[in-house]
């Protein structure tokens, strides 16, 4: 008779630990998925400071002469805030490419652009596009380089290594500006 207690005594504490080590187990996996979506959360939630991005780009090319935020009244493609479009803007102006703006509105052929996105998904959509029209005479986009929910664009209207310094330039802007 004393072996049955002392058998059932050792079955309440294996099945007490192995539910302790559950609990732990479960309790460190819920831990690690709020850390992960925290910092998905956090990365998400921030914002390029296109003032200060701009005042960057001016200063490291003097040839830049006009830049402008979109804003409903100034978008280009009145597109801003849509759903699946950019939820934030701004293009500039370079000299080098010969393509005086025509207005205040001028388009990213005029030097480039910068356009933010809700998410990355939307960003890559956005590259894609716009990759389907590169060599198009009439509606070349330019380069196009995404950076997160960013996507960036230097005008086809550069030279082959200024488009390629321009848009690398760019893009470090954005992973400064996203750390």
């Amino acid at each position: 008779m004393k072996k049955l207690p002392l058998i059932i005594t050792m079955l309440v504490v294996v099945a007490a630990a192995g539910a302790g080590g559950y609990i732990l187990l479960n309790h460190k996996a819920q831990s690690t998925n709020a850390s992960a979506t925290t910092t998905a959360s956090t990365q998400a939630k921030k914002q390029l400071d296109l003032n200060a991005f701009l005042a960057n780009l001016k200063a490291k090319y003097p040839t830049i002469q006009q830049t402008y935020i979109y804003s409903e009244s100034q978008d280009p493609n009145g597109n801003l805030g849509k759903a699946g479009y950019y939820i934030a803007g701004a293009e500039f102006y370079d000299t080098r490419t010969n393509t005086p703006p025509d207005g205040t509105a001028f388009g990213a052929d005029s030097g480039g652009a910068i356009e933010v996105y809700a998410n990355s998904s939307d960003a890559a959509k956005r590259v894609a596009y716009g990759k389907q029209f590169q060599g198009d005479p009439m509606l070349d986009p330019g380069a196009l380089e995404q950076v997160n929910n960013v996507v960036v664009r230097a005008s086809s209207q550069y030279t082959a290594s200024d488009q390629t310094d321009m848009i690398n330039y760019l893009a470090s802007q954005v992973q400064a500006q996203l750390k």
